[in-house]
Protein backbone atom coordinates (compact mmCIF):
# COMPACT_ATOMS: atom_id res chain seq x y z
CA UNK A 1 0.00 0.00 0.00
CA UNK A 2 1.37 3.24 -0.84
CA UNK A 3 1.23 6.51 1.57
CA UNK A 4 1.78 9.79 -0.07
CA UNK A 5 3.54 12.20 2.46
CA UNK A 6 4.48 15.99 2.20
CA UNK A 7 5.79 17.72 5.29
CA UNK A 8 6.44 21.28 6.02
CA UNK A 9 8.95 22.09 8.34
CA UNK A 10 10.63 25.37 10.27
CA UNK A 11 13.95 25.09 7.97
CA UNK A 12 16.22 22.32 6.38
CA UNK A 13 18.85 22.30 9.02
CA UNK A 14 19.65 19.14 11.28
CA UNK A 15 17.80 21.19 14.09
CA UNK A 16 14.72 21.81 12.67
CA UNK A 17 11.37 20.52 12.75
CA UNK A 18 7.91 19.39 11.31
CA UNK A 19 5.33 22.14 11.38
CA UNK A 20 3.04 20.56 8.87
CA UNK A 21 2.29 17.25 7.53
CA UNK A 22 0.00 15.90 5.17
CA UNK A 23 -0.92 12.34 4.12
CA UNK A 24 -2.77 10.09 2.34
CA UNK A 25 -2.98 6.44 2.23
CA UNK A 26 -4.63 4.01 -0.90
CA UNK A 27 -7.23 2.93 2.14
CA UNK A 28 -8.49 6.82 2.15
CA UNK A 29 -7.46 7.75 4.86
CA UNK A 30 -6.18 11.62 4.63
CA UNK A 31 -4.45 13.91 7.29
CA UNK A 32 -3.28 17.46 6.77
CA UNK A 33 -2.74 19.31 10.14
CA UNK A 34 -0.57 21.86 11.98
CA UNK A 35 1.75 21.41 14.64
CA UNK A 36 3.81 23.55 17.12
CA UNK A 37 7.76 22.24 15.99
CA UNK A 38 9.11 23.91 19.58
CA UNK A 39 11.48 26.22 17.91
CA UNK A 40 10.34 29.18 15.53
CA UNK A 41 10.09 28.98 11.80
CA UNK A 42 12.72 30.20 9.68
CA UNK A 43 11.08 33.48 7.27
CA UNK A 44 13.03 31.09 4.25
CA UNK A 45 10.66 28.48 5.32
CA UNK A 46 7.62 30.58 5.86
CA UNK A 47 8.41 32.30 2.65
CA UNK A 48 8.13 28.72 1.06
CA UNK A 49 4.76 26.94 3.09
CA UNK A 50 3.57 30.47 4.45
CA UNK A 51 3.18 29.02 7.55
CA UNK A 52 3.52 31.33 10.39
CA UNK A 53 4.81 30.80 13.85
CA UNK A 54 1.27 32.81 14.63
CA UNK A 55 -0.33 29.75 13.06
CA UNK A 56 1.03 26.70 14.87
CA UNK A 57 1.74 28.62 18.42
CA UNK A 58 -1.62 26.72 20.05
CA UNK A 59 -1.02 23.74 18.31
CA UNK A 60 0.11 20.33 19.13
CA UNK A 61 3.59 18.94 18.83
CA UNK A 62 3.44 16.36 16.23
CA UNK A 63 4.84 13.42 18.66
CA UNK A 64 1.70 14.49 20.84
CA UNK A 65 -0.22 14.31 17.78
CA UNK A 66 -3.20 11.78 16.55
CA UNK A 67 -1.45 12.37 13.33
CA UNK A 68 1.89 10.78 14.41
CA UNK A 69 0.42 7.79 15.95
CA UNK A 70 -2.10 7.19 12.61
CA UNK A 71 1.03 7.75 10.27
CA UNK A 72 3.39 5.51 12.97
CA UNK A 73 0.77 2.75 12.95
CA UNK A 74 0.24 2.90 9.07
CA UNK A 75 4.23 2.24 8.24
CA UNK A 76 4.84 -0.60 10.66
CA UNK A 77 4.00 -3.07 8.20
CA UNK A 78 6.50 -3.50 6.00
CA UNK A 79 4.50 -3.70 2.71
CA UNK A 80 3.68 0.36 3.41
CA UNK A 81 5.50 2.41 0.77
CA UNK A 82 5.94 5.99 1.42
CA UNK A 83 5.70 7.96 -1.99
CA UNK A 84 7.02 11.84 -1.69
CA UNK A 85 8.85 14.50 -3.59
CA UNK A 86 12.65 14.44 -2.22
CA UNK A 87 11.32 11.58 -0.27
CA UNK A 88 15.08 11.45 1.49
CA UNK A 89 13.85 15.03 3.54
CA UNK A 90 10.76 13.89 4.05
CA UNK A 91 12.21 10.50 5.94
CA UNK A 92 14.86 12.38 7.74
CA UNK A 93 12.16 14.70 9.16
CA UNK A 94 10.26 11.84 10.32
CA UNK A 95 13.17 9.87 11.54
CA UNK A 96 13.48 13.28 14.28
CA UNK A 97 10.07 12.02 15.22
CA UNK A 98 10.97 8.42 15.90
CA UNK A 99 9.00 7.18 12.59
CA UNK A 100 11.04 4.90 10.51
CA UNK A 101 9.76 4.27 7.00
CA UNK A 102 11.52 1.14 5.56
CA UNK A 103 10.28 1.65 1.51
CA UNK A 104 10.15 4.95 -0.05
CA UNK A 105 9.47 5.82 -3.81
CA UNK A 106 10.82 9.75 -4.53
CA UNK A 107 9.12 11.41 -7.25
CA UNK A 108 12.23 14.12 -7.56
CA UNK A 109 14.15 10.98 -8.38
CA UNK A 110 11.67 9.35 -10.66
CA UNK A 111 10.99 12.58 -12.57
CA UNK A 112 14.68 13.03 -13.39
CA UNK A 113 15.24 9.77 -14.09
CA UNK A 114 12.40 9.87 -17.14
CA UNK A 115 14.00 12.83 -18.09
CA UNK A 116 15.79 10.69 -20.15
CA UNK A 117 15.99 13.73 -22.76
CA UNK A 118 17.34 15.94 -20.00
CA UNK A 119 14.25 18.59 -20.99
CA UNK A 120 12.93 19.42 -17.93
CA UNK A 121 14.98 22.65 -16.13
CA UNK A 122 13.49 22.06 -12.75
CA UNK A 123 11.51 18.89 -11.27
CA UNK A 124 10.20 20.74 -8.37
CA UNK A 125 6.21 19.61 -8.05
CA UNK A 126 4.89 22.77 -9.43
CA UNK A 127 7.16 23.31 -11.84
CA UNK A 128 6.99 20.04 -13.39
CA UNK A 129 3.23 20.69 -13.02
CA UNK A 130 2.97 23.52 -15.30
CA UNK A 131 6.13 22.53 -17.45
CA UNK A 132 3.92 19.25 -18.30
CA UNK A 133 0.79 20.86 -18.41
CA UNK A 134 -0.93 18.54 -15.69
CA UNK A 135 -4.39 19.28 -15.06
CA UNK A 136 -4.51 19.09 -11.19
CA UNK A 137 -6.73 20.62 -8.79
CA UNK A 138 -4.10 22.04 -6.10
CA UNK A 139 -3.60 24.75 -3.88
CA UNK A 140 0.14 24.02 -2.84
CA UNK A 141 1.29 24.98 0.51
CA UNK A 142 -2.02 26.81 1.36
CA UNK A 143 -2.59 26.24 5.00
CA UNK A 144 -5.78 27.90 5.68
CA UNK A 145 -8.21 25.65 3.58
CA UNK A 146 -5.94 22.97 4.26
CA UNK A 147 -6.84 21.05 0.67
CA UNK A 148 -6.74 17.30 0.52
CA UNK A 149 -3.05 16.29 0.86
CA UNK A 150 -1.21 15.37 -2.50
CA UNK A 151 -3.53 15.97 -4.79
CA UNK A 152 -0.43 16.54 -7.30
CA UNK A 153 -0.60 12.46 -7.71
CA UNK A 154 -4.37 12.36 -8.52
CA UNK A 155 -5.76 10.89 -5.42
Amino acid sequence: MFIFLDTETTGTDEDDRLCQIAFKSEAGLIVNELFNPGRPISIEAMCIHHITNEMVKHKPQFKNSAAWKKLKDLIVNENKIIVAHNAKFDVAMLKKENIHPQKTICTYKLARFLDTEGKIPEYNLQYLRYFLSLNVDASPHVTLHLPSPCSFYGL
